[in-house]
């Protein structure tokens, strides 16, 4: 794969005497553009690590997935209904099925005359080479219902059934989370579900993970009476079919009259745990955390504060599990004027964990970052560009409580993608 090498050293922060986190100097991937977005990882079952990114000509956004695995020379996919979104919290979805067949997810979207938000339809492609080539697009859901599908996740269980999960708007209810399965390698799809019957925070994407037992697991942010925007978690005992009532992880009791385009992060690991980590603006108590369930998502544990201050833009949080006790989680920190990327690791579980490392350049805007880690090696990857492009992409943001405003499809801009590789350290 070409890449740009940036002339940054290898960073580690030491706790207590002794690093956390070693990383290996930053790749900026190319692949016939210099301008990428959106990036996210899957590992094989061999190991072998894909990253996948959106790329579009002029920066514009007629984007085009780009795909390599283990360093090779990126594929590119265009899907001929339209272009590939390069939205950070809406990313093209990456996993691999227990057979190593690899399926991408992403939204394809269409300003149509007369609507105020794009059209946008879930599309999928799998491959049998780890993305070198890919099979024609297909729409997920299968059917014609105009809306906006969107804000979406992908998960493959143990038994090769892939699920989609997707927030949308439809028969005049406001938004809810959906979800569908496929137990033929994506050629079929089950009639979705709606997972619960109140609101959904329209904007904020949503989370897949499963138990070694079937039990599927569902995250997303909800919205409660009073506009409280809390994150919630549900659970499924026949493969999505019907939903356990969904628990909150905590009582963040966040109000806010918007969407802030923060979803949570969701796994479960091999002891049946379920690991939550999110993003909440309750003033004097904002940042992201982390909880834990024993019990089947039924009750969380007390959070853990992983980059809290009295007041924090919305950050995007993603978590990883390594063994039996090794819990990471990466964001980029809200709390100061030019997001950065941080990274924390448990050692025991998700009780405690290290001290924060800073994996991306102080002096530009990184945002939603993707991880992944396998016997303690770990790559992390996010979007970036100078606080001067980023504040001029948040200025010509449409206002949309402004009901005469129309939101443009997402842009490329001037985004790079960076992946740093490095080494979670040993046990203290």
């Amino acid at each position: 794969m070409r890449r740009l090498i940036a002339a940054v050293a290898a960073t580690s922060i030491a706790c207590a005497g002794r690093p956390d986190v070693t990383l290996q100097p930053e790749e900026v991937l190319t692949a016939g553009a210099t301008a990428g977005a959106a990036p996210m990882f899957a590992v094989a079952p061999s190991g072998a690590r894909t990253v996948a990114w959106v790329s579009a000509p002029d920066r514009g956004s007629d984007g085009r997935l780009f795909t390599s695995t283990a360093g090779a020379e990126p594929s590119e996919l265009q899907d001929p209904l339209g272009g590939i979104e390069a939205h950070g919290e809406s990313p093209p979805k990456l996993t691999y099925a227990p057979d190593g067949t690899l399926h991408a997810l992403y939204v394809v979207g269409k300003v149509i005359q007369g609507r105020r938000f794009p059209f946008s339809t879930l599309r999928l492609v799998s491959s049998h080479d780890g993305g070198a080539t890919w099979s024609a697009p297909a729409t997920v859901t299968g059917d014609s219902v105009l809306g906006s599908r969107n804000f979406h996740a992908m998960h493959a269980a143990a038994d090769g059934t892939i699920y989609v999960a997707w927030l949308e708007s439809r028969d005049n209810r406001r938004s809810g989370t959906f979800i569908t399965r496929s137990t033929d390698g994506g050629a079929t799809w089950s009639q979705a579900v709606r997972a619960d019957s109140t609101e959904s925070c329209p904007c904020c994407r949503t989370a897949i993970a499963s138990a070694t037992d079937g039990t599927l697991y569902l995250a997303w942010r909800t919205v409660m009476p009073g506009n409280v925007r809390d994150i919630v978690v549900a659970a499924s005992k026949d493969h999505g079919a019907t939903w356990s009532p969904a628990q909150r992880v905590h009582a963040d009791g966040w109000v806010f009259d918007g969407c802030p385009h923060a979803g949570p992060a969701l796994h479960v690991g091999a002891d049946g745990a379920v690991h939550v980590a999110w993003w909440t603006g309750k003033e004097g108590a904002a940042g992201v955390f982390y909880a834990k369930s024993t019990d089947g998502a039924q009750t969380f544990l007390a959070p853990v504060a992983l980059g809290t201050a009295a007041f924090s833009r919305p950050a995007h949080v993603q978590l990883a599990l390594d063994g039996p006790s090794t819990v990471v989680a990466a964001w980029d920190d809200g709390r100061d004027t030019i997001p950065r990327i941080l990274v924390r690791v448990s050692r025991d579980g998700g009780a405690t964990f290290g001290e924060a490392v800073t994996a991306s350049d102080a002096t530009v805007a990184a945002s939603f970052p993707v991880l992944a880690v396998r016997d303690s090696a770990i790559t992390v990857a996010w979007s970036q560009q100078s606080k001067a492009a980023m504040d001029h992409a948040a200025n010509a943001r449409p206002n949309m409580k402004d009901p005469h405003a129309l939101m443009p499809l997402p842009v490329v801009g001037d985004q790079r993608v960076v992946v740093r590789r490095g080494k979670i350290q040993g046990r203290r």
